[in-house]
């Protein structure tokens, strides 16, 4: 199983702050929009860069947070590894994308 329970709480309510690991967080969290659907798919993608690579996302980023985090909303993703399976990059980068409706 894979999850993070460290953030957990009701569903049905609504929270002001962002909770969770910068890398896997969606640009429009970021942004204050707040959580949905498509944001949990953009953490999938994360999580699928994750497992094909080996490495933790931005672990060589030598910034504090705020500078990733607004990398990210600008359009920061983790550089794709040539050898894996073309079907599965393309799948990675839809749902990474920036607009959350292509996802």
């Amino acid at each position: 199983f894979i999850g993070d329970l460290g953030f957990c709480g009701p569903a049905d309510k609504s929270s002001e702050s962002i909770y969770g690991n910068l890398p896997y967080i969606a640009p429009e969290v970021i942004n204050g929009k707040g959580f949905t659907f498509a944001s949990d798919i953009y953490s999938i993608a994360i999580l699928m860069w994750e497992i094909s690579s080996g490495y933790s996302p931005f672990i060589d980023y030598k910034h504090d947070d705020y500078n990733l985090a607004m990398d990210i909303i600008n359009g920061m993703r983790p550089e794709i590894m040539s050898d894996i399976p073309l079907e599965y990059k393309n799948l990675m980068v839809q749902c990474w994308d920036a607009d959350p409706l292509k996802r």
